[in-house]
């Protein structure tokens, strides 16, 4: 199964270079959730090396705990970086419909498409084999907001 959005996982080395310096130099929530958007750009990588992604080892692979702590804590994610996306913070032309959207509305977003994507998993027993459900574009849109907040953090 080729899969085409793949090929931008050859920029993950240097968001997750960029996110490691960010991680030395704010406190412990930042630190988790920097920490966190690094694993998950960096499980994604792993799956490409595969030549078929399976999907359910990779939702296994993501972690949203840091943001549901966050949440209960009420962190504020808008500290992390304040404003909003602008048009120069977007490097993929696919994530031009985030312009507008702030750190707040990224990382809950991130967390809620992890959580859909595993009660899918639970219901379905398996994201390999659901019909009638791009699974692939949910992992590619998943994974291209994981990027634009890498990037625009940066």
């Amino acid at each position: 199964m080729a899969i085409e959005w793949l090929s931008i996982l050859k920029s993950v080395p240097e968001l997750l270079s960029g996110l490691g310096s960010l991680v030395k130099n704010n406190r412990a929530t930042k630190d988790a959730l920097i920490r966190e958007l690094r694993l998950n750009i960096k499980a994604f990588e792993t799956a490409s090396k595969t030549k078929k992604i399976n999907f359910d080892k990779l939702v296994d692979l993501l972690h949203n705990e840091a943001i549901q702590t966050a949440r209960k804590e009420r962190f504020t994610f808008n500290s992390i970086k304040a404003g909003k996306i602008e048009e120069t913070d977007v490097y993929d032309k696919r994530n031009l419909r985030f312009i507008g959207k702030d750190c707040n509305w990224l990382f809950k977003n991130i967390y809620e498409k992890i959580e859909d994507l595993r009660i899918q998993k639970n219901y379905n027993d398996s994201l390999n084999n659901i019909e009638n459900s791009n699974i692939s574009l949910q992992f590619s849109n998943l994974f291209y907001k994981l990027k634009l907040l890498a990037d625009y953090i940066q």
